[in-house]
């Protein structure tokens, strides 16, 4: 079976152009990005390929490195967030989140979602922000079969503009930033979880996304560990070192609180903000029998962070599910309001991190 795994790993590594590392414990499966195409009305599959990992005349790179001639760095800013899959009203919570996001002074470049339940995901998919404005990892439930809630991912189609049309990728010499491949690890796990990765391209330097939502609950023996090694041996072997790790790691073991540096990584939080606390959940006392705590963290490898701050969940007015005939054109999408009871848009803040792409190893 190690044979058999090892020989999959090489071929998908070697069909996908993406590098990989082999993992007797974990498997890859690719998948598409997909963009609203407005004349058919559907989430049409996007055909990517990676740029030549070679030097360009004039980028400056060395072994994969930035050197003196690459110009000034570009910020990339990412937000994740784990929606609550198991609140109620999740329409209307997602909304409130995908409103937050797109009402910054920066709207991020790229949006990583946790525990997404299927209805917040029909939502994002007739949203028509996200159909105008992003480039989704998924166009249906393919990958919600026998779970409650899995993970999305999200790009702007303002910051990777090479994609021009669905189905192609044309060129655009003046924008630096493209998309890969998208996949996801199966990985050692009680809860069906995985870790959905992807590749996106400063000019010709690969760096890797991984979209993680660990294990829960302090169970033995503890998965988090091994999943942590996992997501990191992915960014490791990347080719140049350079991506990240970022979701709900769920820490909630005392040995949990050192994974991330323990695998190289660094914890964009704890070297930016290291006299702070940065709770993401448990703020409002719903956490029993865990206390407040840092669940939701950024860790990174190659790449310089800038500024990384938590945002809030503000509340939603408890609202009424429709009926089977679904709302009259009077109604709002979300229902019908039911009084003064308010509910948070998530059990957890989001975290929005911008992060210089520069080698610090340079």
């Amino acid at each position: 079976m190690s044979f058999i795994s090892s020989v999959r790993t090489l071929y998908l590594a070697w069909s996908q152009s993406t590098p990989l590392p082999i993992l007797l414990d974990a498997s890859a499966t690719f998948q598409s990005w997909h963009t609203f195409n407005e004349d058919n009305g559907k989430w049409t599959r996007l055909h990517v390929q990676a740029p030549a990992e070679q030097n360009e005349p004039g980028l400056g790179t060395q072994h994969g490195k930035f050197t003196s001639r690459e110009p000034l760095p570009q910020t990339l800013t990412l937000a994740t967030w784990n929606v609550d899959g198991f609140g109620k009203h999740p329409e209307a919570r997602t909304d409130g989140i995908l409103s937050a996001l797109q009402s910054l002074d920066h709207v991020p470049d790229v949006v990583l979602f946790q525990e997404v339940p299927h209805k917040a995901l029909i939502y994002l998919l007739s949203n028509a922000r996200v159909r105008e404005g992003w480039i989704l990892s998924e166009a249906d439930d393919t990958n919600w079969a026998g779970v409650q809630f899995a993970t999305l991912t999200m790009l702007s189609r303002a910051r990777f503009k090479s994609f021009t049309s669905p189905g192609t990728l044309a060129s655009a010499p003046c924008n630096p930033f493209s998309a890969g491949p998208v996949w996801r690890v199966k990985y050692p796990t009680r809860f069906k979880r995985d870790a959905l990765c992807c590749d996106v391209f400063y000019h010709n330097t690969r760096i890797r996304l991984v979209n993680v939502h660990l294990d829960s609950l302090p169970i033995q023996p503890n998965q988090r560990p091994r999943q942590v090694e996992i997501t990191a041996s992915l960014i490791k072997h990347a080719g140049v070192d350079c991506g990240l790790v970022a979701g709900d790691f769920n820490p909630v073991s005392e040995e949990d609180a050192s994974l991330v540096s323990e695998n190289g990584l660094v914890d964009v939080w704890e070297m930016i903000n290291p006299a702070e606390d940065g709770f993401t959940w448990g703020l409002e006392g719903s956490g029993e029998p865990f206390p407040p705590g840092r669940f939701d963290k950024v860790a990174v490898l190659g790449l310089r962070p800038k500024r990384i701050d938590v945002i809030h969940p503000g509340f939603v007015s408890e609202v009424e599910e429709p009926d089977e005939r679904g709302p009259s054109e009077s109604e709002d999408q979300h229902g019908a309001l039911l009084g003064e009871h308010s509910l948070p848009w998530s059990d957890h803040s989001g975290l929005l991190a911008s992060l210089d792409l520069i080698n610090l190893r340079q």
